[in-house]
């Protein structure tokens, strides 16, 4: 047996128990140089307006302000040096286990050490529910912050704290001031220990309740103020005090030239008996220079030791009043430095004014005070002399702006614990009663994240040129609302209750339809403010995740034609219909003129060609047909395309049936959709091979996207042409199929050339959907359903830590592409949920 050790993580060593071992696995070192931290590591924070990742090792690695496609102001996962980063993380190694909160999407990350262990709670607030919807307008506002709350639950520990913005995607310079925080309320400045010590023996002072010239414990006016008498001068240090220091509250302010925003913080502390205590942590802010490492302004950092019963919670917000990043970015140009802000203006517009007020950002607050106080600054002892004599006062007569509270311990516990309920009571509404329910519940709260909430749009992911393959150029921005993604999405809501959001998403889809081309087609994809413009751009100075360039924003893509949208917008709109609100008249018009172009256009050639193929006065909208892999080098008529062209007619057909809805041309939307099943059949089938191929040009080409075909009710899974398909598919690549570890590719890029070259790994979309149709091929043959369990708890197992999936997964097991994937979670709720129903229907074992 080893000898025994100490494990060297005490830096007394004294109280440290002896271990017969040494702990070496995972263990951090805060010392060593950091390096990328894989995609899978992180868990996903949001407030249904943006989103950040948050790392394993406490740092937010992503984050876009004040929308999922404003420019970023930490992309460390982009960049490791000057991509920008919040990170909160001890100062003596450490292990890191990371969860959210139960049915939450409060994220909580617990560095672990012998001598101590510290949780670091992360949240973006959210206002309660409001009693009858989700979706209905919040009583309180929503305050944009990002909030860290950092305690020590055992023992104590040394920590550090490093904020380094970088703006407008790294492009930005900043300013960096520390300046006093005037949003800190007197409360906090001042334990009531502190105070009344200091009130009574260092100034002789008393508190009285005044009736008349006295004060009296029951008087009531309707001020209800508090007055303070003195019998010194009041601003005069003590004597035998002159060496007290102060220490105003200081927060840090970042300027830059598109957004103004400040770091602040807020102490506290427990007692024994989980009551307030007075022996809060001491925290204080310095600049950070990390301009060796290509940064263009100086961050906040600060050093502490946090004991058992200590917290301190910083917080990061956009100035309230300061300008507001809308989108992307796209001047180039030098940017203007702006000058630091004046703390002595602040105070000499105060003193001329008449108005107390602290030094800082943010809105002046006027206090009612004793006739014989004056409050000149912001330090300690001007707030022992007086500020407390008019806080009552103040709370009438000089209330702060909603969206820029008083910050104190009681509202930030209150934010965490609002947040909190928000998400639980949104998930409790699920309707979802079958197996795999903790993973279906998770994928619920993932896609929660990637609404857009003032407008119901749907985000593919929060995050952007996130690599498809390590080393590659498959990077891709995926911050906006596809067609195809979010009518996914809005359908595995519906499967689990959540109307709610379909029905906005549906308000915002109908505002695109009243803004249709010239020739009555759709984008296929729009920013989450419903704009066309999305332009792609390179940023050739960030180094891209692990050196995966170039990083891209905007998205190309928009100027592709994929005629598949029509039909998954369809299929979202019929299915609207049976769970949501009924179609208007005018609705159903503009429905009825998206299956007439349909029904136009479905065998036109023209949508085939490749954009730069074609003169540059034809019109976008009518340049190519990429479908769903947004292929960009060659004319093809794809397989999955046509498929969901005939989706697009069926259920047009369908809701004029079921809603006895007038429908003009129904003999040709019958014809079309005839004719297109028969195309299907005889112009994508490989008679050699006895597969679907990708396209009626090339059918020698496996395409894991034809496995729609029965999930969408094209064809019985049970039909001898699907079931060859798929078997094909499951084979592995060496033997012409698709299939590896029982994760699936979508096709053969080294087969099939789709004009962007690179390498890429399995898809989880096409592995979740092979699980789908295994099942629903089950139900005639049970080796087949078998199969589908087997496949799709492997596939639970690539799931990270907080139960979150990215777009591919690499040979070797690692999460690619951008994360969190929205298609991911939407296929993986409509595999559990067909795979438990079948399971439970022909009594197999269920998971």
């Amino acid at each position: 047996m080893a000898s025994q050790a100490s494990s060297g993580l005490d830096p007394g060593g004294a109280s440290q128990q002896t271990r017969k071992y040494k702990r070496t696995m995972n263990l951090i070192h805060p010392n060593d140089e950091r390096d990328y931290i894989p995609i899978a590591d992180h868990g996903l924070i949001g407030n249904l307006r943006t989103a950040a990742l948050v790392s394993l090792d406490g740092s937010i690695e992503s984050y876009c302000v004040p929308h999922f496609d404003s420019p970023s102001v930490f992309a460390r996962i982009l960049d490791k040096d000057k991509g920008g980063h919040f990170s909160i993380t001890p100062l003596e190694p450490f292990t890191t286990k990371q969860n959210y909160l139960p049915s939450s999407n409060v994220l909580q990350t617990k560095f672990m050490n012998d001598a101590g262990v510290v949780s670091v709670t992360d949240f973006l607030p959210r206002p309660p529910l409001a009693p009858k919807s989700s979706l209905a307008k919040p009583s309180k506002p929503l305050l944009q912050w990002l909030i860290r709350r950092v305690e020590c639950v055992r023992g104590r520990l040394p920590m550090q704290m490093q904020c380094a913005p970088a703006f407008n995607y790294a492009r930005d310079a900043h300013v960096t001031t520390l300046i006093d925080d005037d949003s800190i309320s007197p409360e906090t400045l001042l334990s009531k220990k502190d105070y009344e010590g200091i009130l009574e023996k260092e100034w002789g002072q008393h508190l009285r309740r005044s009736t008349g010239s006295t004060v009296d414990s029951a008087s009531s006016d309707s001020e209800d103020h508090l007055d303070v008498t003195s019998t010194t001068n009041p601003l005069e240090t003590p004597k035998g005090h002159e060496d007290i220091p102060e220490k105003p509250h200081k927060k840090a302010l970042f300027e830059s030239p598109s957004v103004t925003m400040d770091l602040r913080y807020v102490v506290h502390a427990e007692d024994s008996h989980g009551g307030d205590g007075d022996d809060v942590p001491d925290i204080e802010l310095n600049l950070l220079d990390l301009s060796k490492k290509g940064h263009k302004g100086l961050g906040a950092e600060a050093e502490f030791e946090l004991k058992e019963g200590q917290g301190v919670t910083f917080i990061l917000r956009i100035v309230p009043g300061s300008n507001m990043p809308e989108g992307i970015a796209k001047d180039k140009k030098t940017p203007t430095i702006p000058q630091p802000s004046s703390a002595e203006a602040v105070k000499q517009q105060a003193a001329t004014s008449g108005v107390a007020s602290t030094v800082g950002q943010g809105s002046a607050v006027g206090f009612k005070v004793d006739m014989n106080l004056t409050l000149q600054d912001g330090s300690k002892k001007a707030f022992v002399t007086g500020i407390e004599a008019g806080l009552r006062a103040g709370s009438k007569n000089g209330k702060r702006a909603p969206d820029d509270p008083w910050l104190t311990k009681d509202l930030v516990a209150s934010l965490l614990q609002t947040t909190n309920k928000y998400w639980y009571d949104w998930i409790r509404k699920s309707t979802y009663t079958g197996s795999w329910k903790e993973s279906v519940l998770r994928s619920a709260l993932a896609l929660k994240l990637l609404i857009f909430e003032p407008t119901g749009a749907v985000v593919a992911s929060p995050t952007f040129s996130l690599p498809e393959y390590i080393g590659g150029v498959r990077n891709w921005d995926y911050r906006y609302s596809w067609i195809r993604d979010s009518s996914f999405t809005l359908y595995a809501l519906i499967r689990l209750g959540f109307t709610e959001e379909a029905n906005a998403y549906l308000e915002f889809i109908f505002d695109r339809l009243r803004d249709k081309n010239p020739d009555g087609s759709i984008q296929i994809m729009y920013t989450i403010h419903g704009e066309k413009d999305m332009e792609e751009l390179e940023l050739n100075h960030l180094d891209g995740h692990k050196g995966s360039k170039p990083v891209r924003i905007g998205n190309g893509a928009a100027d592709h034609v994929q005629l598949d949208i029509y039909g998954e917008l369809m299929d979202c709109i019929y299915l609207g219909q049976k769970f949501g609100k009924p179609l208007s008249y005018d609705d159903w018009v503009l429905v009825r003129e998206i299956v007439d172009y349909v029904v136009e256009h479905y065998n036109d050639p023209d949508l085939s060609f490749y954009l730069d193929t074609l003169p540059a006065h034809l019109p976008r909208h009518r340049r190519r047909d990429s479908s769903i892999w947004e292929v960009r080098d060659m004319k093809r008529n794809f397989t999955y395309s046509k498929v969901m062209l005939w989706v697009a007619i069926d259920r047009g057909l369908r809701l004029a049936d079921k809603r006895s809805l007038p429908c003009p041309n129904r003999n040709k939307w019958l014809e079309a959709r005839d004719t297109l099943y028969e195309d299907i059949m005889h112009k994508a089938w490989n008679k050699e091979e006895r597969f679907f191929g990708q396209s009626y040009e090339e059918k020698d080409v496996v395409d894991a996207a034809v496995l729609i075909m029965p999930l969408v009710f094209f064809m019985q899974a049970s039909d001898p042409r699907f079931v060859s398909t798929l078997k094909r598919i499951m084979k592995t690549p060496e033997k012409g199929g698709l299939t590896s570890n029982n994760l699936v590719y979508r096709y053969d890029v080294r087969k099939s050339g789709d004009g962007v070259g690179g390498e890429e790994g399995t898809f989880c979309l096409c592995t979740l959907w092979c699980v789908e149709a295994l099942t629903r091929a089950g139900n005639n043959d049970r080796a087949l359903l078998l199969k589908a369990v087997s496949m799709f708890e492997d596939f639970l197992l690539y799931l990270n830590h907080v139960g979150l999936c990215t777009e591919e997964i690499s040979d070797a097991g690692e999460a690619l592409g951008n994360a969190v994937q929205g298609f991911t979670h939407v296929t993986l709720i409509s595999a559990a949920y067909n795979l438990s129903r079948t399971m439970h229907t022909m009594h197999e074992p269920v998971a």
